[in-house]
């Protein structure tokens, strides 16, 4: 995700080897969330938060985004618009560019939703079988485990409030209710993805 071969990083060894370091480490961040809802493009002139150096706020990283420039006027904005087109609404790395560069590069990201903390049981849950229509925050994979008698509703509801307990509302990709052999006897498991809607 970050250009280690950058104009910026040619420059300068020490932060070449700081970026590698650091793609490193995103790399691996964004493995992890690989199954993350994507942020749909936004319109040019969008609001975007930008940093000079590393975002201060939690973000899911959306790529590197870079613009070619004949002159100085307009040109951050032109960055800043590749980055609405990504979904960003955060741009950070930008003073790694310098002052009279006609090609800029920057970080585009998205601001990740303050943790709400657990909703109770029984709260109102959306559910699809397929990837949610609206644009949503994902949480995470969810399981229940239900008794070998319960019917489909009784362990989807099961599900959802799974989904309730780490603050989400939209749960999705539902798989199940399979049979599965437990220390304590047959049981029930269903699976599926937790989400919050932006």
């Amino acid at each position: 995700m970050i250009e280690r071969g950058s104009l910026a990083a040619r420059s300068r060894p020490w932060l070449a080897a700081a970026l590698a370091a650091l793609g490193s480490v995103s790399a691996g961040a964004c493995a992890g969330r690989g199954d993350r809802a994507r942020y749909p493009a936004r319109e040019p002139g969008c609001a975007v938060k930008q940093y000079a150096g590393a975002s201060p706020v939690p973000m899911d990283e959306l790529g590197t985004v870079e613009v070619d420039c004949a002159s100085q006027s307009g040109c951050e904005r032109k960055l800043l618009d590749e980055a609405c087109r990504r979904g960003a609404n955060v741009v950070w790395g930008l003073g790694e560019n310098a002052l009279d560069a006609t090609r800029r590069v920057a970080h585009a990201a998205h601001t990740l939703r303050t943790a709400e903390g657990p909703r109770a049981r029984g709260c109102t849950v959306m559910v699809f079988a397929d990837a949610p229509p609206m644009a949503t925050e994902n949480i995470g994979p969810v399981a229940a485990s239900c008794p070998e008698g319960d019917s489909h509703d009784a362990c989807l509801r099961e599900l959802e409030d799974q989904v309730c307990l780490l603050g989400g509302d939209v749960l999705w990709q539902v798989e199940g209710p399979t049979a599965q052999e437990t220390q304590v006897g047959m049981r029930q498991r269903m699976r599926g993805r937790a989400a919050h809607a932006r």
